[in-house]
């Protein structure tokens, strides 16, 4: 270790630059042997750090905190003060980029203002008019998709031209429904039908999934379900040329998907369509549940796994046919010549596959590791998992928020940093030709074993706080499921598409059918092991970032200080573990409420309100359907309202009508329901009621430990949004025209939701 003056250390020179001043340390001037070794450990593994210094793994670091900094913003911020503060910032890192340790502060800064802006011209550019309120109304557009589900149901997007009772400039720029069975619809089909519509639904509780955000971002203004029959429109609506192509390929996937589903058949066929077409929605409920359960359901979403198997798979092919060319090898070269050639095959199966957020995003790091490796680069670094998550934070930043996203780099940058430990420590030894197979063989076992241990222990925290899984035997399952994927289903998948345009493709299909029951089979055994889905309870959303602190260490830090990264790990374990649990969770509806006393769970909600309730016992840890009769053991009802005791003591009312609420005024300890209650009871202390919802959405009601003094606990309210704040895909809720409707009659139910909790792909 280099010194400079007696007592001093040398850390080292930053990214290695000559002329550029060192860091220096103090060393022998400091008490104690044990202290200045230390220090002396410490400045070299600095000095280490600062040579491996690169600039690039740290910019999208910093544009994902510009971007978390736009979406928490409580209201709507601006875009030109942002963007002459980030093209400030960005010239003064150009000017003082002699400065090493300023020029590298400066383009941290200008990474988070790139991000908040992006943020900020990705709503703009996507802000379109979402419904304000509940209402039925005959709808006239182009059909834009058509998902078909298990029953022969479907679940259509729609393009409006006209919504009745709203004026053009009113009219949500997409609409979903889903139709019910026997509704003919293709993509491309120009249809008129009544609708029962709704505004996309908040979280059903605060900090859970956003639906009502990520619709936004997909353009869908409205959600809902068909009443009555579908009727030709009286004059087709006109498709924009990427309309007509993303119309065109829709209707390909679905005549593929119905083509394997039927050659096929049960529910292997869906499964099978599923990894070739992306579509999802034939596969029976218990076999998501199975797949869940055994952390097998990636498989089914077509992402890194299915383009790294497909790309590589071509990639292999046509090198393999350019080896048959002397001049190629001798002049070319087949290997870059072979990365270009799969680009645009690779593209054309992410089109076909729908395109969807995780395909994109597997496509991305797909065509930078094959330019990689065009160009002669080590395609595997650091700095491409940097590239990739820097460009998707640039033109889709909202993903930064989802589970697919979070799961999907994390999980790649792990495996990127066990692929350069496992090169570093790799050595070739002589041997006999057998002992080399053997070693090969127990090579590719081994590193298929780390592969699923990193890939799993990376997306854990991302897995139990969106979805409140832990799908503890994945490791098992995947060991063995991946090479049925690998070498059977996906190189079947290929066989039959060549085949299929010339009439041979059924053999193939049922080939792959009978992989797929493989695959299945394995599925269903895992998830049948004692404590194989493990539900955890929400735990907040700084526990998960001191979990991506950790992620975030391990990934810029490549000595011993990577140990650092244990700090973040131990605090987000603890975090999450002591995160308390809500004495009460109350819909934004108004008329589902869920109340805590002890371990005791009591549902006051109506049938509709199923996939809600789901999602408040998942929070809660609680693995039981909503049907179960055990959750309604602890309440009182009548046909006004529902009654159950609450944790800290007392009774919590539900309510459904204002004259009722008024009747129990005073009486209980939590007065909720879909009724303006607020100004009619002052005796109650905690009144939860349509006012409340409207402007925040779903609550959350804690009892904290009570005052000093006070025999009652101190109850805590938080809500899914800032009420006095306002974002484009959370506007403050306008209220419905008055109607003069008595007082004893209770306002009509919002009608179902057809939304889905997201997708646990990767």
């Amino acid at each position: 270790m280099p010194e400079n003056d007696r007592g001093r250390v040398r850390v080292g020179v930053l990214g290695g630059k000559p002329g550029q001043q060192a860091l220096v340390l103090p060393g022998a001037a400091l008490p104690g042997q044990g202290l200045r070794w230390l220090v002396a450990w410490l400045s070299a593994r600095l000095a280490a750090e600062a040579a491996a210094f690169e600039l690039a793994l740290i910019v999208p670091i910093f544009l994902g905190l510009g971007v978390i900094a736009y979406f928490i913003a409580p209201d709507e911020p601006g875009l030109v003060l942002p963007a002459v503060a980030t093209a400030f910032l960005a010239c003064l890192a150009y000017g003082l980029r002699r400065r090493w340790w300023l020029h590298v502060v400066i383009i941290c800064l200008t990474a988070v203002g790139a991000g908040f802006c992006s943020a900020k011209l990705r709503t703009m550019r996507v802000e379109a008019p979402q419904l304000s309120r509940s209402m039925a109304g005959a709808v006239t557009g182009l059909v834009l998709s058509v998902e078909p589900r298990l029953g022969g149901s479907a679940r259509v997007v729609i393009r409006p031209v006209s919504v009745e009772t709203l004026a053009p400039e009113a009219m949500p720029a997409r609409i979903r429904l889903t139709v019910r069975k026997g509704s003919e619809i293709q993509a491309g089909d120009s249809i008129t039908l009544k609708a029962i519509m709704r505004p996309p639904p908040p979280p059903a509780l605060p900090g859970g999934y956003d639906f009502a955000r990520d619709a936004f971002f997909d353009g869908i203004g409205a959600v809902g379900f068909a009443a009555g029959k579908i009727a030709p429109a009286a004059s087709p609506v006109v498709a924009s040329w990427p309309e007509a192509f993303n119309i065109w390929i829709d209707r390909q996937r679905n005549a593929l998907t119905r083509r394997i589903v039927d050659t096929i058949g049960g529910e292997n066929g869906a499964v099978a369509a599923s990894q070739v077409t992306g579509k999802r929605g034939e596969i029976p409920g218990d076999a998501n549940d199975a797949l869940r359960a055994s952390g097998l359901y990636h498989v089914v979403s077509i992402s890194g796994l299915h383009m790294a198997l497909f790309a590589g798979g071509l990639f292999g092919l046509i090198r393999a046919i350019l080896a048959l060319s002397r001049r190629i090898v001798l002049y070319r070269g087949t290997k870059e010549l072979a990365a270009m050639l799969s680009l645009l095959p690779a593209a054309a199966y992410t089109l076909f596959s729908g395109a969807e957020v995780a395909t994109m995003r597997s496509f991305l790091m797909t065509a930078i590791v094959l330019l990689a490796v065009a160009m002669g680069r080590n395609a595997i670094t650091r700095r491409n998992v940097a590239l990739a998550a820097s460009f998707v934070l640039l033109t889709t930043p909202e993903q930064l928020l989802g589970p697919s996203f979070q799961m999907s780099f994390a999980a790649v940058a792990m495996l990127v940093i066990a692929h350069e430990q496992w090169n570093r420590r790799k050595r070739s030894k002589p041997g006999m030709a057998w002992e080399k197979a053997v070693g090969a063989t127990l090579t590719i076992i081994l590193a298929m074993m780390l592969t699923t241990t990193v890939a799993s222990l990376a997306t854990a925290p991302f897995s139990a706080f969106h979805f409140h899984r832990l799908t503890l035997q994945s490791l098992a399952s995947n060991l063995v499921a991946t090479p049925i994927v690998s070498f059977l289903i996906m190189p079947l998948a290929m066989l039959a598409l060549v085949a299929e345009p010339f009439g041979y493709g059924a053999m193939f299909w049922q080939a792959m059918g009978w992989a797929v029951g493989l695959f299945m089979q394995v599925a269903r055994s895992v998830a049948a092991w004692p404590g194989s889905d493990l539900v955890v309870p929400q735990f907040s959303a700084t526990a998960l970032g001191l979990f991506t602190l950790t992620l975030v260490l391990l990934t810029i830090l490549r000595t011993r200080l990577a140990l650092l990264a244990l700090l973040p790990l131990v605090g987000g374990v603890a975090l999450a573990a002591t995160m308390p649990a809500p004495a009460a969770l109350f819909g934004a509806n108004g008329y589902a409420a869920l109340v805590r006393q002890g371990d005791r769970l009591t549902v006051l909600a109506q049938r509709s309100d199923a996939f809600v309730v789901q999602q408040w016992l998942l929070a809660l840890g609680d693995r039981r359907r909503p049907e179960d009769p055990d959750l309604t053991t602890g309440r009182q009802c009548d046909k006004e309202g529902c009654a159950a005791p609450i944790e800290g003591g007392g009774i919590f009312m539900l309510d459904k009508t204002s004259n009722a609420a008024e009747e129990d005024c005073g009486h209980v300890d939590v007065l909720a329901g879909p009724v303006p209650i607020g100004a009619r009871c002052a005796a109650t202390g905690i009144v939860l009621d349509r006012e409340l919802i409207r402007a925040a959405g779903s609550v959350a009601l804690y009892a904290d430990p009570p005052a000093s003094g006070e025999n009652h606990p101190s109850w805590r309210i938080v809500t899914a949004r800032d009420p006095s704040g306002s974002r484009p895909w959370s506007p403050v809720r306008t209220k419905p025209p008055p109607k003069p409707l008595p007082p004893a009659v209770a306002p009509a139910p919002d009608p179902p939701v057809d939304s889905a909790a997201p997708d646990t792909d990767n």
